[in-house]
Formats: C-alpha cells, structure tokens, sequence
C-alpha cells in the first residue's frame, strides 16, 4: 500500500489540534503513502496559515473559504479579499456550503455561499461543499446555478445523503467524498450509497482531525484523526466496491486528478 499513492480529499491540518505535532502528522502520512491532501481553510482567519503549509509542503493542496458556521462573522469586503488570493494564489475555494442544524441562519449561509460558488466559476476552481440537514436547498442553488452555466468542479465532502440526493449530485458533475462513517458498522445505507455512486465521481477523505474511525479510538497515535488513517478506508471501501486494492486506489488518485486539475503543478 506504502507504493500506491493515497489522495486525502478533505482534511484541516492547520486546525489548533495539530499544533506541535503537524511535522509528526506529515511525517506518519507520507510513510502511509498519503502523497496529496486537499486541506480546507474554515474563515478568513486560517486562510494564511493554510496558503502557509501548502508552500511549505506540496502535497498540500489549498483550499480557502468561508464554512457555514462562520458565514455571520464575516467582515466586510471579505469577497473581496477571497477573490484576491484566488487570484494570486493557486488555490481551491472552501470549505463552503449549508448546516440547516447550526445557528446561523441558512439565508445568511446561502449568501456566502453564492458568493463562493460565483468565484468558483469565474476562476474555474474547485470549490469543496459541506451540506448537513439542507440537502434540497444546496440542491436548488446547484441546479439554479446550472442553468446560467457550466458549474466549477464540485466536490461533496463527507457525504451522508440519500441515493436519490447521490443521483442528482452526479447529474451535476458533483465528485461525493466518503469519509470513515462510510465503514462504520451501522452505515448500512450509507455503504449501499456508496457501492451505487458512479466510480469516477468517487473520492475519500479523512476530515482530519474530525471523525476518527471508531476502531482507532483506543489505538490511535494521537486523540485526533490524521490523513495517515486513510490508508485502512481505501482497504474497506475497495472491499465493499470488490474490487482490487491497486485498481481502486488508482481510481480515486485519477479522480482527484480531475476534480483539481487547476491546482496541480504543471
């Protein structure tokens, strides 16, 4: 597995967690073969820090954005800004997108995600989108946008909706990533999602340092999951898909291929 090269589709690495220890991190998920993480600014706040370690390390590719808890404590002119750095940054933008189970209101999340979605286009970058409890909005808003033009590449990051909502992402080009809750015990639905999810629309992701599998709780290196970790989920995602490691695992490589090509060195 060390010789395949892991894509890590979703993860924070500049998260506070990781302060001390995010050499140690890097370091455990090159030995694991992990050789490209798509790491996700949450506010303007960590924008820098994330432009930071993708200068300093180029496995890690940049995302910047504004996440939906946040989208009522932006300041102002901060599109402005964002639209700044894409433009002088070789970057992907999020992480956005809807929580309809957080405080802030949708109406004020779907504004900041307009905004982000617009740029997207306007910029051709790939823009990474987080929906919880909001599916038939973002959907609206997705398929709303597609009517005016061709949509920037989209990737869906730790995906937990129905076959149905799949279906429609995919009818929009839309790259669904599946994190550890995909080989939870009790993911039954989840796992039959995902054995329906076209191969080339299929992604994976550790959302580091979030959502440490279950089955590492106990032995982990640190309390946090970390992009390391994704090694064991290409291992099960391949055997619920029975299909050959190798294969599989080349796959999602050339999917993140295609989803973030204009990130890509040249």
């Amino acid at each position: 597995m060390v010789n395949l090269c892991l894509l890590d589709s979703h993860l924070h690495l500049q998260d506070a967690r990781f302060e001390g220890i995010r050499a140690e991190i890097l370091l455990r998920a090159a030995g694991a073969g992990v050789s490209r993480m798509l790491c996700n600014a949450t506010r303007e706040g960590d924008w820098r820090e994330v432009l930071h370690l993708s200068a300093a390390c180029p496995a890690v590719i940049p995302f910047i954005g504004i996440h939906p808890w946040y989208a009522a404590s932006v300041e102002t002119s901060w599109n402005k800004r964002l639209a700044a750095v894409i433009a002088t940054n070789r970057c992907g933008i999020g992480e956005a997108g809807l929580d309809g189970k957080c405080r802030i209101p949708v109406a004020s999340q779907e504004t900041v995600l307009a905004v982000q979605l617009e740029l997207a286009r306007e910029y051709q970058r790939p823009a990474v989108l987080h929906c919880v409890g909001a599916w038939g909005r973002l959907l609206d808003m997705l398929e709303r946008l597609a009517k005016t033009g061709d949509l920037p590449p989209l990737m869906i990051h730790s995906f937990g909706g129905s076959l149905e909502i799949m279906h429609r992402l995919v009818r929009l080009g839309c790259w669904i990533s599946f994190s550890a809750r995909l080989i939870d015990r009790e993911r039954h639905t989840l796992q039959r999602v995902f054995c329906a999810t076209p191969l080339d629309h299929i992604l994976l992701e550790t959302d580091a340092p979030d959502q440490l599998p279950a089955d590492l709780k106990n032995s982990a290196t640190t309390p946090y999951n970390e992009p390391a970790n994704i090694a064991d989920l290409y291992r099960q995602a391949a055997q619920l898909r029975h299909m050959n490691l190798d294969d599989f695992t080349r796959q999602i490589w050339n999917n993140g291929e295609i989803y973030a090509d204009s990130l890509l060195p040249r």
